[in-house]
């Protein structure tokens, strides 16, 4: 199962000052409004929750075309004369809530506690069928700078987020009191601080940035915020086959104006205050802009991850394409290969495509296979088996007002998705799954 590491001095110092604060994550690739759920992983073991960030260095939230200059809850600070000092500051806040529902159509009944994480691979363990979630309540504070400005200057951001998801986001001492008992053991929604960092901007060249703290990883397609993806679902290869957040320092730079690189150093995946193998990790991040159409994304991450093991290394590359064919149609790629020295190899693909039919209406779909050695990833119950997964996924996002001020960014997304494998891993032994989800969130 996945894993969780945590951080070097100066960026410690930086979460323990804002460790009870808020934020808001968005993706490199901007896609259209999407969603989230994950899976359980114990602070101190390899249990795998994913996430992979291909963001910047610093990122905004992207509103939609036709959205107001300023997102609403500025716009309301703005009018009771509460935001002029923010804007002097060059702070921005921001979020974003998020619910949804699920049904299970293979095994409706079975609403006990799921018996493993590979039965919650859709991340909706199954006491949460046939309910109402909050999966995320998520509020950030930023002040975003851009290095290409050829100025000093020093940014931050702090996200936090409430609900369902947070204990499957949650990292490795941080608020562990809290969410370590969670899901089906504690309560169900609950409270994470998702990231904490600073940012600075050195004027050398085209521009170096410095984050330092703890961020969403570099590592994956889809992302933490349902904002930043086009299905409510994930894949498995999020899931499981990459961290959702790592606590470090990264640096950023600008080689061309079509080729940037990532590079540093982290305390593994989802490790923060605590480290559970006291080693550090690479992570790495080159993407080339080939066209205005065709984005190029290569990460590697390499370390020691597994609990009290700093003996062994994962490696783990990565390639991600984007081509956006038309201005209606989008395809997505990420192909995905982890190698745990001893202990196991994963490795999978997806591929996503997106097509706008107009402003109130875009298609989604995605197809994957994903590949689990040794039930290393997953933690499937067949003791050690080799499992292979293969899911398809497709729903729509409908913009319901899309030109109204406050709630044009208001996206519903209902989806069927169909999951099977070569074991029995799905509820009630099953070799596959049959499900029915919808979410619906809006931004602030």
């Amino acid at each position: 199962m996945k894993v969780r590491k945590s951080l070097v001095g100066a960026a410690a110092a930086v979460l323990a000052l804002s460790s009870a604060a808020w934020a808001d994550s968005t993706a490199i690739n901007s896609q259209p409004d999407s969603s989230s759920t994950f899976a359980v992983a114990a602070p101190d073991s390899y249990s795998n929750v994913a996430v992979g960030d291909t963001t910047a260095v610093d990122s905004q939230p992207v509103m939609a075309d036709d959205a107001p200059a300023r997102a609403p809850l500025m716009a309301g600070l703005d009018k009771i004369g509460a935001a002029s000092w923010l804007d002097k500051a060059g702070i921005n806040i921001y979020g974003f809530v998020e619910v949804g529902y699920f049904y299970d159509l293979t095994s409706p009944n079975d609403v006990s506690p799921a018996k493993f994480p590979a039965s919650d691979a859709i991340y909706f363990p199954g006491p949460y069928k046939q309910a109402v979630m909050l999966n995320q309540l998520d509020l950030s504070f930023e002040r975003a700078i851009d290095a290409s400005k050829g100025k000093f200057d020093v940014g931050f951001k702090v996200e936090g987020v409430y609900g369902r998801d947070a204990y499957y986001i949650h990292s490795n001492g941080v608020l562990d009191e809290t969410n370590k008992a969670g899901g089906v053991n504690g309560p169900f929604d609950q409270l994470d601080l998702e990231q904490a960092y600073v940012t600075v901007a050195i004027p050398v060249g085209t521009g170096l940035t410095l984050k330092a703290g703890k961020f969403d990883t570099l590592l994956g397609y889809e992302v933490i915020q349902p904002t930043g993806n086009t299905l409510y679902t994930h894949s498995y290869g999020f899931s499981f086959g990459v961290p959702l957040t790592q606590t470090g320092i990264l640096a950023s730079y600008n080689l061309t104006d079509k080729l940037s690189v990532t590079a540093g150093i982290t305390r593994g995946w989802n490790q923060t205050l605590y480290d559970n193998n006291g080693a550090i990790d690479f992570l790495g991040e080159a993407s080339y802009t080939a066209t205005d159409k065709l984005t190029l994304i290569g990460n590697l991450g390499v370390g020691p991850e597994v609990a009290h093991d700093n003996a062994h290394y994962d490696v783990v590359p990565e390639a991600i394409a984007e081509y956006k064919a038309s201005d209606q149609l989008t395809l997505g790629v990420d192909v995905l290969y982890g190698l745990a020295n001893s202990y196991g190899q994963w490795y999978g693909t997806a591929g996503y495509a997106s097509y706008t039919l107009d402003k109130w209406v875009t298609l989604n779909g995605r197809g994957e296979y994903y590949h689990d050695g040794n039930d290393f990833t997953t933690g499937a119950p067949d003791g050690g088996a080799t499992v292979n997964y293969f899911e398809a996924t497709a729903g729509v996002a409908i913009t319901p007002m899309p030109d109204n001020t406050y709630l044009s960014s208001l996206t519903v997304r209902p989806e069927m998705r169909v999951d099977w494998a070569d074991h029995g891993v799905y509820d009630d032994g099953h070799f596959s799954e049959v499900t029915f989800a919808i979410d619906a969130t809006v931004k602030f």
